[in-house]
């Protein structure tokens, strides 16, 4: 019986062609990890842990600023088309102070011990007109939201 390199060789049964394809399935399948783990993390870097607080319109342009802070969730007014929403229920000019009266109610009720911090978020297209935006702000300032802020994209 032979014994070293030659040992395990055979032109009738050859594993040669066998180990080659084994080294190049593990050269595979290392190229595949590499891909999973890149690809794990991009979705951890673009991942938002804050979830959507607005969905802009197809139309929708909202206005630009140099300065912004992020988003906090809190009541969200929306003008879209000349219709006025608050938290996707469609409401009108004459309206919004009861609707958002409710939203305080809730608030209060959810938060017993807490003073209510009169904030909510008015989302616009950069287009509308003052006077119409000025009766939302009338309205929730009747409402006691003293706090306003306009959803917008950086420059």
């Amino acid at each position: 019986m032979l014994t070293g390199m030659i040992e395990g060789q055979s032109t009738i049964s050859p594993r040669g062609a066998k180990m080659k394809r084994q080294i190049a399935a593990d050269l595979l399948l290392t190229a595949l990890i590499d891909a999973f783990s890149i690809l794990v993390i991009f979705l951890l870097m673009n991942f938002s842990s804050t979830g959507d607080i607005l969905m802009i319109g197809k139309g929708q342009e909202l206005p630009k600023a140099h300065m912004a802070d992020v988003l906090e969730r809190n009541p969200v007014i929306k003008v879209e088309d000349g219709k006025i929403f608050i938290e996707d229920k469609l409401v009108n000019a004459n309206t919004i102070t009861a609707e958002l009266l409710e939203i305080r109610k809730k608030y209060q009720e959810l938060h017993p011990n807490t003073e209510f911090p009169g904030t909510a978020t008015i989302q616009a297209d950069r287009r509308v007109k003052y006077d119409f935006l000025n009766q939302i702000i009338l309205g929730m300032n009747q409402a006691g939201y003293s706090d306003i802020k306009f959803a917008v994209v950086m420059k």
